[in-house]
């Protein structure tokens, strides 16, 4: 068994597990939250909410892959000229040949069927729920799907934030604690305290379609970035990690839960990917790798602040 050879494989590299934080913080996050409201809860559920959040990710990001080939998004150029070994290897799953497009197809329907059959009876017992999934698993699939297309439409950041927000930590409280979830104090909790993890897993996305501005532009994508241009969109880059620390301050003065602030240990990474996002080809390549590893950092010191908190 060789790690490095299962790590290079074209589905492994199409379903991105580099990105696999963005569901995992959030889950995290919920049930630190869920756990300090002294309400009874269920480990084998977060687990369960774990895993949906993890086969929904890969999902997405598989079909991702498959739809921006099909529709011509991904093609056998790197965008502003970068050094094709530096970019992320999953744009070239299907362009350089890896595999088939029918096999990144067939492995997406296997992450959403996984998905569906592990929550089939929570699903059964909760219309509520019930609801919650199909939203995320349609604005997961629709993302880049034929014939909506959100992303191309400069509506797949919203898509994001509002699948891998408010969608999946109303999951993972529903499933870990019914009690929990009743309550509109923990429902608010929930809400205000991904909302800085949200930002963080919405500039990976914005800094994927920063990277390939000018590569989308030339084929008629239009994504927030194409919109705004190349420095109104770094400047929203910036407002978007500022600000997740901003709301870590605010939360921690309202409610004066100051281990909060320990989100500040990451600033070095956050520095990091601020300074990455510039007109360097090959420095931009693998920017919204770093993000993902900035987003998994800010996280887990923001549940062990949470955690901390009386």
């Amino acid at each position: 068994f060789n790690p490095a050879v299962l790590m290079a494989h074209p589905l492994l590299l199409a379903a991105r597990p580099w990105s696999f934080p963005a569901a995992i913080v959030p889950v995290l996050l919920t049930g630190a939250i869920v756990y300090k409201s002294g309400e009874a809860w269920k480990g084998l559920e977060l687990l369960r909410a774990l895993a949906l959040g993890v086969l929904v990710q890969a999902a997405s990001n598989t079909g991702n892959t498959y739809w921006d080939f099909v529709n011509g998004a991904d093609t056998a150029t790197v965008s502003n000229g970068a050094d094709k070994d530096k970019v992320l290897k999953h744009k070239g799953v299907l362009v350089d040949g890896l595999t088939s497009p029918s096999s990144v197809l067939t492995l997406t329907l296997v992450f959403y069927a996984s998905a569906a059959a592990l929550m089939v009876d929570r699903l059964l017992a909760s219309r509520e729920l019930a609801l919650v999934f199909v939203a995320g698993i349609m604005l997961s699939h629709f993302y880049t799907a034929d014939p909506v297309r959100l992303k191309y439409y400069a509506l797949g950041d919203l898509a994001i934030l509002i699948a891998f927000g408010p969608l999946l930590t109303r999951a993972t409280t529903m499933l870990m604690s019914p009690a929990a979830a009743a309550r509109p104090d923990v429902t608010n909790d929930v809400l205000v305290l991904t909302i800085p993890v949200s930002l963080i897993c919405e500039s990976i996305l914005h800094a994927n379609n920063g990277r390939d501005i000018n590569e989308d532009s030339k084929n008629g994508l239009r994504t927030v970035a194409t919109l705004l241009g190349f420095e109104r969109a770094r400047a929203m880059f910036v407002i978007m990690i500022a600000g997740a620390y901003a709301c870590a301050v605010g939360f921690a003065v309202w409610r004066g839960a100051w281990a909060m602030l320990l989100v500040f240990l990451s600033l070095p990474l956050a520095g990091d990917v601020i300074g990455r996002f510039c007109k360097d080809a090959n420095r931009m390549a693998d920017l919204p790798k770093r993000v993902a590893k900035l987003h998994m950092g800010f996280g887990v010191l923001l549940i062990v602040g949470v955690l901390l908190s009386a």
